[in-house]
């Protein structure tokens, strides 16, 4: 989504920026005399100084944010992307980067570690190593990662006149279909924020960058907010009347979106609590205050809208939540409901699937 025209021409700086870096490299490497030691590490900090006045918008703002980068961290980011984009290849080794960033030998030694798997950089997804060994981070590749990139061209494409315009829904199962996908984005949100092994650490090989289905999740949810509100017969819609009847929040429309979709398309009676809970968490902190949703006394629970079963030790959290039977058939519309087939099923699950590709999913949104 193309950010606001303010970001844009902030973004436009950075990316200026970006292109001086990318400048700065390429003369020390052609001619290393070019700059003493002290004139490089000025000119990297007149470069850092002014991305820090300007601040990071959009993706990179997301990313930055949302990993405490640091300036140093954030100019090997630019770096790259100035690499991918003009540097005619989209990788640099960890020499390459360190040397221009730290342009001494101590310097680039104790900047090695912003560039080892672990640190930010890389777990957040923001960078991907191609080839070599991790542990030798001078040997190591990098490039900025393909959902990072498509993320920030995300924010810089323009659209044609009339090209985003908000079609209404035509039905209410298109508007369940959309809070199934939007569903379907905050389950990986969830395992990308909490996939923790015993010993506390992130199974980040496995995790996706945050601030990029973070992005997915904003996108998604304003342009269901969109349709509705350009649709005459919103109102009517199972799940928007059953919210506004029942006074329900974003959070327990998800559950229960979730739910359904849990049930109708793959089969399943319903999702462990936990993963319910995450679904709509932002972090540990958001997890433990929103437990309660799920608790008795909640109004999922006070309004029959969630069974609770097999729970350990009567302990809400270990237990299965899913759709009493008569809500799953009211959410379709109640006698309307039309049997969803195999085929309907499977190209729903194959694009969830294929959801991993976010240029693809910003195109779909236009489509």
């Amino acid at each position: 989504m193309a950010l606001a025209i303010r970001d844009r021409e902030r973004l436009r700086k950075i990316l200026d920026l970006s292109d001086r870096l990318g400048r700065l490299r390429r003369r020390v490497r052609k001619n290393p005399s070019a700059y003493t030691r002290r004139d490089l590490t000025q000119k990297i900090g007149e470069i850092a100084s002014r991305v820090a006045a300007i601040g990071l918008p959009g993706a990179l703002g997301d990313l930055a944010g949302g990993h405490h980068l640091g300036p140093q961290e954030v100019m090997v980011l630019l770096l790259l992307l100035n690499q991918r984009v003009t540097g005619g290849g989209r990788h640099l080794t960890g020499r390459e980067i360190l040397s221009t960033i730290f342009p001494s030998s101590f310097g680039m030694l104790t900047g090695a570690a912003r560039l080892r798997p672990d640190a930010p950089l890389v777990r957040s997804g923001a960078l991907e190593i191609v080839g070599a060994d991790p542990r030798d981070v001078l040997e190591t590749r990098y490039r900025v990662s393909d959902e990072l990139f498509d993320a920030i061209l995300s924010d810089v494409t323009v659209s044609p006149p009339g090209w985003r315009e908000v079609p209404p829904y035509r039905n209410h199962w298109e508007h369940l279909a959309d809070l199934g996908v939007l569903s379907a984005l905050l389950l990986r949100r969830a395992n990308a924020l909490f996939d923790v092994d015993p010993y506390g650490n992130r199974a980040y090989a496995e995790s996706e960058p945050v601030p990029v289905l973070q992005r997915m999740i904003d996108v998604l949810g304003d342009r269901i907010r969109e349709r509705l509100a350009v649709t005459p017969e919103a109102g009517r819609f199972p799940m928007v009347r059953l919210s506004r009847r029942l006074h329900l929040g974003p959070d327990e429309q998800i559950i229960l979106a979730a739910l359904l979709v849990q049930e109708c398309f793959y089969g399943n009676p319903g999702l462990e609590a936990v993963e319910c809970v995450k679904m709509v968490s932002v972090s540990a902190e958001d997890l433990l205050r929103k437990r309660p949703l799920l608790l008795p006394g909640s109004r999922l629970r006070r309004e029959g809208l969630i069974e609770i079963e097999d729970a350990v030790d009567d302990r809400e959290l270990t237990a299965e939540v899913c759709l009493p039977r008569w809500l799953a058939s009211h959410l379709l519309g109640e006698g309307e409901r039309e049997p969803i087939g195999p085929d309907a099923r499977i190209a729903f699950h194959e694009y969830l699937q294929n959801l991993e590709d976010s240029e693809r999913f910003f195109r779909d949104l236009d489509a």
